[in-house]
């Protein structure tokens, strides 16, 4: 079998297989948690009685978060091991996520929701990076095919099973769920993700 050349770090198929499944469930919670917040506003302005253009806020402060931060990040992301990254990035996201669910008041969720947007937008953006990385170009094609499927998933199976819970329960229940599982993805990806070299020096 051929060496995969550098820079790539070579993974058996086994490996390859379980990183592109941890990956893809970092992609599933982080966008899930971003497409949930529309169909709960109902229940949001209702409970913390606030109006449809303070609603907006929340929704898109997600985006422009994970926009900004995407930016500052850009400067300096590469000069950290990509597993370090991705895990300080996706653990900053699920303290945020559960810091939504637990939001007592409009202001809080706010806050929580703009922490959210720029953990959860540039762990996604190092997702992409690894898959980069660490799939040789013959397979990178299919590799991100399956990562990039937690996009679709995020909405067909995640956003009606929030709605379900919000629905069973109350808004918060939706958030708790993706705090949850990102407290399950997260040991699994410390156990499993090879650790990616700085592509900087200085």
């Amino acid at each position: 079998m051929a060496a995969v050349p550098a820079p790539f770090t070579a993974l058996a198929a086994r490996e390859e297989r379980l990183l592109l499944r941890i990956l893809s469930a970092v992609q599933f919670t982080h966008i899930m948690d971003f497409m949930i917040m529309m169909p709960l506003g109902a229940r949001l302005m209702q409970y913390f009685g606030i109006t449809p253009a303070q609603f907006t806020w929340l929704v898109a402060s997600y985006a422009m978060a994970a926009a900004l931060a995407g930016c500052a990040a850009g400067f300096v992301l590469d000069r950290f091991d990509r597993k370090n990254a991705l895990l300080w990035l996706y653990g900053g996201f699920a303290v945020a996520t559960l810091g939504c669910a637990l939001a007592p008041n409009f202001h809080t969720l706010l806050v929580a929701r703009f922490a959210a947007g720029a953990f959860g937008g540039v762990a996604g953006s190092v997702v992409t990076a690894m898959v980069g990385d660490v799939v040789p170009p013959e397979r990178r094609g299919r590799a991100m095919a399956t990562v990039m499927a937690a996009f679709p998933l995020a909405s067909v199976l995640g956003v009606p099973t929030g709605l379900w819970l919000a629905g069973m329960l109350e808004w918060h229940a939706p958030f708790f769920l993706l705090a949850l599982l990102s407290g399950i993805v997260w040991p699994l990806a410390l156990r499993a993700l090879p650790h990616v070299p700085s592509h900087r020096s200085n």
